[in-house]
């Protein structure tokens, strides 16, 4: 076990106390299930991306495509067209 002393502003702090709630044993507890979270979802991305590698690629070169061509919309266009 390794002992880590961090400073924290007050808001910081205050979500960290209500997440350890949720966790027996506390702040340490929080983080570390939080950090090995983080951890997992950064290997869940990497897997999901290379998976989807080709379709991912073929998008983006259709996308490129479309751009060069003069194909495309501005986000404002998207906005108005959906209401937002």
């Amino acid at each position: 076990m390794v002992q880590r002393q961090i400073n924290l502003d007050e808001k910081t702090d205050r979500i960290l106390s209500e997440l350890a709630e949720s966790y027996e044993g506390g702040a340490s507890e929080a983080i570390a299930g939080l950090l090995l979270a983080h951890g997992d979802l950064d290997s869940l991305i990497e897997q999901s991306e290379a998976l989807h590698h080709d379709s991912l690629v073929a998008q983006l070169e259709r996308s490129e495509q479309d751009f060069r061509e003069g194909r495309f919309i501005t986000w404002e266009e998207v906005k108005k067209r959906n209401g937002l």
